[in-house]
């Protein structure tokens, strides 16, 4: 009977744990906020770097740190990988001409110099083919025939446009298989209430949370704060910018 006792005890405890990794693994799957989407960018990132893919895992880290400027990981790996190809650019200069030139235009790269960086990856290719640089080269060169604003293609650059493609295919798909599928009636409309309009700027919105985040890697708190303040001003909605303006002032006020 105690027996009998301590094994429906111990299925008790069983499923009572299950049911809270599930519940631990719904609230990652369904509430996926900017902080955890940052930490997946910054666990590809190593990945990236274990496998020398410098460029791309330097635009996973940027973007997770525009994502959550406190995630102090992906900038520390970001001025990582950088001193790194500072410190050796000179060494690689007397004996190794493609790993030279890959950290030249890694360096233009990441300072938005992308007309010196296509031409260092234009020399790696006369040299040996590389799928990376060769991706790179061919998608800047068409950015910068469109003339697309540096702005649009600092933190996350190439990699994140490659996704935000890879996600507007998937949706393009999700779209045509619902038009295949058999129409259903449509339901009433109803009217919409009349709100008031509000003078949103989301394009000076996003630059200021940018202005903020540099000044924020520089220790700047205090003007960061400004800057994501100034954000809010220009749209309401910036999620990001509420959720650094948080955590800035209580840095703040722990100060």
């Amino acid at each position: 009977m105690i027996k009998k006792m301590k094994n429906e005890r111990l299925k008790i405890k069983i499923i009572a744990s299950a049911l809270c990794v599930l519940f631990v693994f719904e609230g990652h799957c369904f509430a996926r906020s900017d902080s955890w989407k940052s930490g997946k960018l910054f666990s590809q990132a190593k990945k990236d770097i274990r496998n020398g893919l410098y460029l791309t895992a330097y635009d996973k880290l940027s973007e997770a740190y525009w994502l959550d400027p406190f995630n102090e990981k992906a900038l520390k790996e970001m001025e990582k990988i950088t001193n790194n190809f500072k410190k050796h650019i000179s060494v690689w200069g007397e004996y190794d001409f493609e790993q030279k030139a890959y950290a030249a235009g890694f360096l233009y790269y990441t300072q938005g110099d992308y007309g010196n960086a296509l031409k260092e990856w234009e020399k790696i290719l006369t040299v040996k083919e590389n799928t990376e640089v060769r991706g790179y080269l061919e998608f800047f060169s068409a950015e910068l025939k469109k003339g697309t604003k540096k702005e649009e293609l600092s933190y996350g650059g190439k990699a994140k446009k490659d996704r935000e493609a890879a996600a507007a295919k998937k949706v393009e798909k999700k779209k045509i298989k619902e038009k295949a599928a058999p129409a259903k009636k449509p339901e009433p409309k109803k009217v919409p209430e009349e709100t008031p309009t509000a003078k949103i700027d989301k394009e000076k919105a996003e630059e200021l949370y940018n202005e903020g985040l540099r000044q924020y890697s520089q220790g700047y708190l205090k003007n960061a704060v400004v800057s994501w303040e100034k954000t809010l001003k220009y749209n309401p909605g910036h999620d990001r910018a509420k959720r650094a303006l948080k955590k800035a002032r209580k840095m703040l006020d722990a100060k």
